[in-house]
């Protein structure tokens, strides 16, 4: 099923999500794209050596799925412009900016599958409450850390051997 569903092609505005009521058609918000645009852009300008990355896949699927966040980056040296997929022990940290119908999957199941994974931080970024939620230090496939502040917080994510420090009065709420 899930080769079926990477086959269809929906406009850029549309995501299609397996829920078990079935298949669902979901709008991508505003507020949601601008954000993951900003977030990027911060990587791209705070971050030297640093490129922001969106509209990727990680692999290898593990328990059938293939996460796609919103945001991450990639040292400079491993980024490639014909690629979409990248293996997780590439990635310092992904990004989950939340939508309506997503937010039950940010929180709760995107977690594990990040954390089991060995990606070192998560971050989830709620246009709906402007807050947001940074997970590290992925131990047995559960996130030890937990830190979260309110739009306009600074964040400060590990990423290598440097710290990314993101403004987040820039995100957009809904």
């Amino acid at each position: 099923m899930a080769d079926a569903l990477e086959a269809v092609r929906l406009p850029r505005r549309l995501r299609l999500r397996l829920t078990r009521n079935g298949l669902t058609v979901v709008p991508v918000t505003q507020a949601h794209l601008m954000t993951q645009r900003r977030i990027a852009n911060q990587i791209e300008t705070r971050a030297p050596g640093w490129v922001p990355i969106g509209e990727f896949k990680i692999v290898p699927r593990r328990e059938g799925y293939s996460p796609e966040p919103d945001v991450s980056a990639l040292p400079e040296s491993e980024w490639n412009s014909g690629k979409s997929e990248f293996d997780e022990g590439q990635l310092p940290f992904v990004v989950e900016v939340v939508s309506p119908e997503s937010r039950n999957r940010d929180y709760s199941t995107k977690p594990d599958h990040y954390a089991l994974r060995g990606i070192p931080a998560y971050l989830v970024v709620d246009v709906l409450s402007a807050r947001w939620t940074l997970l590290t230090r992925p131990e047995d496939g559960v996130y030890r850390h937990e830190e979260s502040g309110a739009f306009g917080d600074e964040i400060r994510i590990p990423v290598a051997d440097q710290t990314l420090t993101l403004d987040s009065s820039q995100f957009v709420r809904i």
